[in-house]
């Protein structure tokens, strides 16, 4: 079960600065695939934290850094060694089949059982007719959501509502949603003309959306994806 929307901020924090680990972890990237408001969490995240890495310069860490790093893996063998000898001298070699067969599934089950969490690539830029202003659009290849970045200074009435369409070569518009001009957004693509070539546009339209299922007010942003 997917944890309370306020809880997700919280996670969606703790998987990008790696504190999440093991079957919590796992568990988080099976939800990611399949949530479009986690993803948009975790974007929030990545972009938040990014500028931090220009902060950084690459060292060289000191050779006795390295010669711990062998003696501690020396170490380790030799208990591998042990524990072998150990299961040898008590269960013979068919115990000894045994320990790595469960040994090789708790490496691969994994693997198996969780897909890697593939980020969302930019498929589109919707901009204004002067170009002054431009949407970022991207899409999650595993859930199928598109995840869009308002421009900055963005206002609309209140009483107003900004709507995402669709549009195929040679169709009508198809709504992919309500979205925020102050926030990340996020909606699904699933069966959606999301196709290379296809145009994507944003109208503003009554609060809450289209009465009519297609656009009633001005188209005010445009663009092609580009896949």
């Amino acid at each position: 079960m997917i944890p309370r929307t306020e809880h997700l901020e919280q996670l969606a924090g703790e998987y990008v600065l790696g504190t999440l680990r093991g079957l919590p972890r796992a568990r988080f990237e099976r939800w990611l695939e399949q949530t479009p408001e986690l993803q948009v969490h975790v974007l929030r995240w990545q972009n938040g934290l990014a500028p931090l890495d220009e902060l950084y310069q690459p060292i060289q860490p000191p050779a006795h850094v390295w010669q711990n790093i062998v003696r501690q893996l020396d170490s380790e063998r030799d208990n591998v060694t042990s524990i072998k000898s150990h299961w040898i001298k008590r269960h013979g070699w068919i115990g000894v089949a045994a320990l790595a067969a469960a040994c090789l599934l708790l490496v691969l089950l994994p693997r198996t059982l969780v897909k890697p969490f593939a980020p969302p690539s930019e498929v589109a830029v919707l901009a204004t007719q002067d170009n002054n202003m431009r949407w970022q659009v991207s899409l999650n290849p595993d859930s199928h959501a598109l995840t869009l970045t308002p421009p900055r200074g963005l206002n609309i009435p209140s009483d107003r509502s900004l709507e995402l369409w669709a549009i195929p070569k040679g169709g009508k518009p198809i709504s992919l949603g309500i979205i925020s001009n102050t926030a990340l957004s996020a909606v699904s693509a699933l069966g959606k003309p999301i196709i290379n070539g296809s145009l994507l546009a944003i109208s503003l339209e009554p609060r809450g959306g289209s009465p009519t299922g297609q656009p009633t007010g001005k188209v005010l942003f445009t663009g092609s994806i580009q896949l």
